[in-house]
């Protein structure tokens, strides 16, 4: 890709979202809006050929009927036409509602039925296959399907022939017309939570919500029109939806990843300077760094964890806005050129900022990343504070924190240690749901859930979620949370559930680090059939009750990991056991592994 001169990004702004697309498109018609891997490489698609291929779905939404407060579901992964579809419905004062692409056949009955579909934009033969199966339960919906144009069992209209556009610029005035009468406090979207627990509930987000957001993070984050972000989370997930509109409100551009798994290799391609991600990446990223090293030669090994160190000492000093010394500056330049930018360059080279959100992340991961010079901000929000309410800046954060409140958010803490907050970024109500906003709309403060605290310079820390909280037999409060994402940290796991509510010690069901364990086992010479007869090896064991005593070994007696037991799977998103932006589902994991946790307390 071409470089071009960095310029501060300028908030390309609207009374609502529509407004705010066509003003990005008249500044900025030969741009590049998005980047599509084809033929081997990634292209640009510039904002005048987004335009035209988004008054097409809005021309075809259109001929459908399709109006004020009329919902239309978005049921595919994040890809270009996804955007350009919520841009049409919205154009047409209509509601976006999206459904992840993983969802359950009940999810997804249940928001088509409850929402008032009027029709489905689906991504492929796939999730075709899946609409067939809930429409022989309920009266079928118009499907419109963006990939493919036949899915046995259902009638579809291929996007191409759906999106056939007339006149282009006879539709262009129609939709710039409508986008004038669109008012802030208009429902944009009803954006259906994937919840741990129970059935899922939709946040009636504004245009208001949606422009506050991206108005305030445009203006507090340090933003270039020459950014390029590789997008891989779920636009149906509110930290992706925000990202999609960021080159609209920014002038960045989007890159999108072929799959979840070619994350790594499509960095490397693109060289994105931007990346916006959920915690697991991060964590998947230093487990292959540290396992790289692991198996490098002690001399090598030895000046990886000297630098690491010295990484860690600088990153801490800037985050505390403390000079270092002339010693300290030289050292640090060496480990720069010894490791540093080894690892830089295996993330493309040009990242110098990146932005967690969606769960916690672990604090000393957080540092290696600083330490390594690639900037992770962590932020913290959920769907109903449209994504982003609180956010370490560029040059103002603080480790094992989620940062300030965002724009004119405000927080306090209740007597039960629950953050409440207010301000413009939060959602109107639960739709046809009065109970629900009731309970978590309490005099202007929105009930988030979430256990925390504020330090004396404002700066949020999140302990953990109100409703997970163990309390032991003896009385003593445990934050899952944090144990579970220190067992995400060592090298031979992957994922791990902690239990130990009402009882009188804790437990852990664990995932194993797939590749390195099986590396591990190649290299000692061990023998097994297959991958669930290794998980229960009694040397394998033992290398696990090393890890976890390693964790138990700065944790208070109470909060200490007494029994654990290896599962011979990881946790999924298609298993149901992890939500789409891969949090663990815990209500769903203990019911379904209740022998196992039984059997530790037996």
């Amino acid at each position: 890709m071409e470089k071009k001169k960095h310029a501060k990004s300028k908030v390309v702004d609207g009374k609502n979202v529509p407004e705010a697309y066509l003003r990005r498109i008249a500044r900025s018609p030969n741009e590049p809006a998005f980047w599509v891997k084809k033929d081997g490489k990634y292209q640009p698609l510039v904002w005048k050929e987004v335009h035209t291929q988004m008054l097409g779905i809005y021309e075809g939404l259109s001929r459908m009927g399709i109006g004020k407060g009329d919902a239309v579901c978005i049921m595919s992964g994040s890809r270009p036409e996804w955007l350009l579809s919520d841009i049409a419905i919205q154009g047409l004062k209509g509601v976006a509602v999206p459904i992840y692409h993983s969802s359950s056949l009940e999810d997804i009955a249940y928001i088509l039925e409850h929402c008032g579909a009027k029709a489905v934009i689906a991504e492929d033969a796939a999730q075709c296959a899946k609409l067939v199966e809930v429409f022989k339960k309920r009266p079928a919906l118009p499907v419109i399907m963006i990939v493919g144009d036949s899915a046995p069992g259902l009638k579809v209209i291929p996007i191409t022939e759906f999106a056939k556009l007339d006149n282009e610029k006879a539709a262009h005035e129609a939709f710039a017309k409508t986008a004038a009468t669109i008012q802030p406090g208009d429902m944009a979207s009803v954006v259906y939570t994937s919840g741990t627990t129970g059935l899922p509930k939709g946040a009636v987000l504004t245009h208001s919500n949606f422009g506050s957001e991206l108005r305030f993070v445009v203006d507090e984050i340090e933003l270039y029109e020459s950014d390029v972000t590789l997008t891989f989370l779920p636009f149906a997930h509110i930290f992706g939806r925000v990202e999609s509109f960021l080159p609209i409100f920014a002038g960045t551009s989007l890159g999108f990843a072929e799959s979840i798994n070619s994350v790594s290799q499509n960095i490397a391609e693109l060289k994105p300077t931007l990346l916006l991600s959920v915690p697991r990446i991060y964590e998947k990223i230093y487990a292959k760094i540290i396992s790289q090293v692991e198996a490098a030669p002690p001399a090598r090994k030895k000046i990886f964890y000297w630098a690491v160190g010295i990484g860690r000492e600088m990153a801490k000093m800037r985050s505390l806005k403390q000079s270092p010394s002339p010693l300290m500056w030289a050292k640090f330049k060496i480990a720069d050129k010894l490791v540093f930018e080894k690892i830089r360059n295996t993330l493309g080279g040009n990242i110098r900022l990146t932005v967690s959100g969606g769960a916690p992340l672990n604090r000393e991961l957080c540092e290696f990343f600083h330490a390594c010079g690639i900037r992770v901000l962590e932020g913290y929000g959920l769907t109903e504070t449209t994504a982003a309410v609180a956010i370490n800046r560029p040059d103002d954060y603080r480790f094992g924190t989620v940062g300030r409140p965002v724009g004119d958010s405000e927080f306090k803490i209740a007597e039960d240690g629950e953050i409440l907050v207010k301000g413009s970024l939060i959602f109107q109500e639960y739709y046809r749901n009065e109970e629900a906003t009731a309970e978590s709309l309490k005099n202007g403060w929105f009930h988030t859930g979430d256990i925390g605290e504020i330090d004396s310079q404002g700066f949020l820390r999140i302990t953990d979620r109100k409703k997970e909280l163990i309390v032991t037999a003896g009385g003593k409060k445990v934050a899952p949370q944090k144990l579970e994402n220190l067992i995400k940290a060592r090298r031979f796991l992957s994922n791990g559930l902690v239990f130990g509510d009402q009882q009188k010690y804790l437990v852990a069901l664990v995932t194993l680090n797939e590749p390195e364990v099986l590396k591990w086992a190649s290299d000692t010479g061990i023998a097994f059939r297959d991958y669930a007869d290794l998980s229960v090896q009694a040397q394998l064991q033992e290398i696990i009750q090393t890890e976890i005593s390693e964790i138990n070994k700065d944790l208070a007696s109470y909060e200490s990991i007494k029994k654990f037991k290896i599962l011979p799977k990881d946790f999924t998103i298609e298993s149901g056991e992890l939500t789409p932006s891969l949090k663990l589902k815990r209500k769903v994991c203990v019911a379904r592994y209740k022998v196992e946790i039984d059997g530790m307390y037996a």
